[in-house]
């Protein structure tokens, strides 16, 4: 059963199975009273959302071109689950984060450790949805109270579009995420996706349209794959850095993100990345609807 807490170290009976693989508090996010001297080097972290050596060697020439933006080095990072990225940046040893908007939640309301640049935008919009996934040839599943008894893939705890959102539906339709399926974590969505390929499970749950992800190891994955079911809009994710440095140099790093993606090379990292093709300024109060998925999952973060 999984614990109704997300945090590094959760410990899930499910995850036993693994696949394949606003206040004016509030909006404070606990920032410290002094900034810090500008850094020397920058510490970006991704969330392993896809092979995690695969996302490295992708994120990379993000890393250098920030580096010419900003004229320091900055080193990439992918963490190794989706919670890790937030405890290093609470821990001051990464500074700015990729962080899902789950993540982004427990980082800024319970740690006091980030606040948000920007958010990401695909398709000039700044969120999208949750996909209940299924092999083309299965005929049993077409909404989701069919997903009952089935086994079905999730992607993390802490994931918006691969587990908080699709439990949040699975409820709404008197479905028990935690008993009422044969649930496992797969660690990435791209993982999720291969599970089902492979037949491991009947329902993959991923963010739309993560098949894109998976279609170099199965080409024919777009109509392999069929997405049954939607989430309602999700906040995207989000460029956040962490406390302590000065609101100049947040507008620096923020400035630079934003000069990156008006570049052609920069487009294309982005959608390699995490799929997404613009960065645009964001604020806590749009990951408000979060905060009601959180509430009604009955999720604590510890």
């Amino acid at each position: 059963m999984f614990k109704k807490t997300f945090a590094v170290g959760m410990t899930l009976a499910l995850a036993a199975t693994i696949v394949g693989c606003g206040t004016d508090e509030k909006e404070k996010g606990g920032e410290a009273a002094k900034a810090e001297k500008d850094p020397e080097k920058l510490t970006v972290g991704f969330i392993p959302s896809q092979n995690a050596e695969n996302l490295s060697a992708k994120a990379k020439p993000l890393g250098d071109l920030l580096s010419k933006e900003l004229g320091i080095p900055v080193e990439v990072q992918v963490t190794t689950n989706f919670n890790g990225l937030v405890e290093g940046m609470a821990a001051k040893k990464v500074d700015v984060g990729f962080l899902n908007p789950i993540n982004y939640v427990f980082a800024h309301d319970k740690k006091k450790a980030v606040k948000v640049l920007l958010q990401t935008e695909r398709n000039g919009s700044p969120s999208y949805r949750a996909m209940f996934v299924k092999r083309a040839d299965d005929t049993t599943l077409n909404k989701v109270e069919d997903v009952k008894g089935k086994k079905v893939a999730f992607v993390d705890a802490a994931s918006a579009a691969g587990y908080i959102y699709p439990a949040v539906m699975l409820k709404g339709v008197n479905i028990n995420p935690e008993t009422d399926v044969k649930a496992t974590l797969a660690g990435g969505h791209d993982k999720a996706l291969m599970a089902l390929v492979r037949g491991d499970v009947d329902v993959a749950t991923v963010f739309e349209d993560a098949r894109t992800v998976i279609t170099k190891e199965v080409p024919d994955a777009t109509t392999k794959l069929v997405p049954f079911a939607y989430s309602e809009p999700i906040p995207n994710d989000t460029v956040s850095i962490r406390n302590g440095f000065s609101d100049e140099f947040n507008k620096k790093v923020q400035d630079a993100f934003i000069a990156i993606m008006k570049t052609d090379e920069g487009k294309k990292i982005g959608k390699e990345i995490y799929s997404f093709d613009n960065l645009v300024v964001s604020d806590d109060k749009n990951f408000d609807p979060v905060r009601k998925a959180i509430e009604v999952m009955g999720l604590e973060p510890k």
